[in-house]
């Protein structure tokens, strides 16, 4: 496993053993493969709960993934930063302050995955984890979201056994 620097300031991505791609272009090149989305939605279907056929679906998130890009990039390129903006906890309900919070960003039902890497008087950074097109109340209701959620465990448990916990011992240790 390793982190890599994306085409987004102050935003970085895992990219797991034997993965293409790290995990920010791993995502949107899913979501932007209608074959991809065909098959992801052919096989939730009853998921749509009949609100979308499966083409209405694959179109409204291709709409969704450039507004969700463009998004990101505008609160990213502003100086300084506003990725605080495009991030909120995973949890809704969930206040607590902790060492690399588990992050989401959302846009109809798309969600991107991260952690988020924080020290005081300086920008955030988020790394990324993974993401999904999330159909369903919790993230945990299908065995795809099952997986991600496991990935944003995973890499948190990475970052701190090798000794991350704030944006200096992220640059010392992983650049």
């Amino acid at each position: 496993m390793k982190i890599v620097s994306t085409f987004v300031p102050n935003l970085y991505a895992f990219q797991f053993p034997n993965g293409e791609f790290d995990e920010l272009g791993r995502v949107f090149d899913d979501w932007e493969n209608p074959l991809f989305l065909f098959e992801f939605f052919q096989e939730n279907e009853t998921d749509l709960k009949e609100e979308f056929s499966i083409a209405e679906a694959v179109e409204k998130t291709r709409e969704q993934v450039k507004k969700f890009r463009k998004r990101m990039l505008d609160l990213a390129k502003a100086n300084p930063h506003q990725l605080n903006e495009f991030f909120a906890n995973l949890y809704n309900n969930e206040y607590k302050t902790a060492i690399l919070p588990h992050q989401k960003a959302k846009q109809s039902w798309l969600r991107l995955y991260a952690l988020k890497i924080t020290e005081e008087d300086k920008q955030d950074l988020y790394v990324i984890t993974g993401g999904m097109i999330k159909l369903t109340q919790n993230i945990e209701d299908r065995d795809h979201g099952k997986e991600e959620r496991n990935k944003i465990i995973q890499c948190r448990d990475y970052l701190k056994t090798i000794g991350v916990y704030d944006n200096e011992s992220f640059f010392e240790i992983c650049f």
